[in-house]
């Protein structure tokens, strides 16, 4: 979680009486961002809310706020105010999404898929948003497949994008077209372990165990503590016993 907000505070403000509270919520945001920055959030966390307080109509104490949820893992908190921010301000397509974002790690993906889809309208063809739409719908066992197009359609040479594609013919078992996806990604991404490792796994699933022996570990090369690592290696041993025993 980037630990810098910025604050766009408001300029429409008219009278000494609302500029002393705009001061003043101001002063409670700039000593939130400093304490949060330090590490101290409950401390930064009241100077967030008396902030909100002070002027509970501005979205960009809410976003903060919710930031600052969110960094900590309290999702509930996180998703509250950033109801609260697209409410005052719900034509900020990034702020939509990022509400989208915490019901995604929140598991709540009827709830992530609605801002998703309500973010794209706000800001028509965002790859980025095709693309976490597009993984909403795959956890929800949802047709997928037009979000990823128009993620490709918009980033051609995006490589998750690819990997993902690839992983879906291979769940599918088309393994032709998964190969095809797979080595687009190792075009774009040649030096991305995620490329290689989709493509040793298209490879493997062929029976081309030689040339996946070399994708796993052009894999490990690029990320030697790779999650899998330890699986990575056993496959490895057991392709190259393949090929060894097929050698007369």
């Amino acid at each position: 979680m980037d630990k810098t907000f910025i604050a766009v505070f408001c300029l429409w403000i008219i009278g000494s009486s609302c500029l002393a509270v705009t001061a003043e919520s101001k002063a409670h945001t700039k000593k939130g961002i400093a304490l949060y920055n330090q590490g101290k959030v409950p401390e930064a966390v009241a100077e967030f809310k008396q902030a909100i307080a002070l002027d509970p109509k501005n979205a960009d104490y809410h976003r903060n706020l919710s930031a600052v949820y969110q960094s900590v893992s309290n999702l509930e908190g996180a998703a509250s105010e950033g109801e609260a921010a697209i409410k005052y301000a719900p034509n900020d397509a990034k702020s939509v999404e990022n509400l989208a974002n915490i019901y995604m790690s929140g598991k709540k993906y009827a709830q992530a898929e609605k801002y998703y889809r309500q973010a794209l309208k706000l800001a028509p063809g965002t790859s980025d948003y095709h693309n976490n739409l597009a993984l909403c719908l795959k956890a929800q066992n949802k047709d997928y497949m037009p979000e990823l197009k128009q993620w490709l359609k918009r980033k051609p040479n995006d490589v998750d994008a690819y990997v993902l594609l690839s992983r879906t013919f291979l769940e599918a078992k088309k393994t032709a077209e998964a190969e095809t996806e797979a080595r687009a990604a190792v075009k774009y991404g040649a030096k991305i372990a995620e490329a290689h490792l989709a493509l040793a796994n298209v490879l493997k699933a062929r029976g081309k165990d030689k040339e996946a022996v070399s994708e796993y570990q052009k894999a490990l090369v690029l990320k030697p503590n790779h999650q899998s690592a330890a699986e990575i290696k056993k496959t490895i041993e057991y392709l190259k016993n393949k090929v060894d025993a097929r050698i007369p």
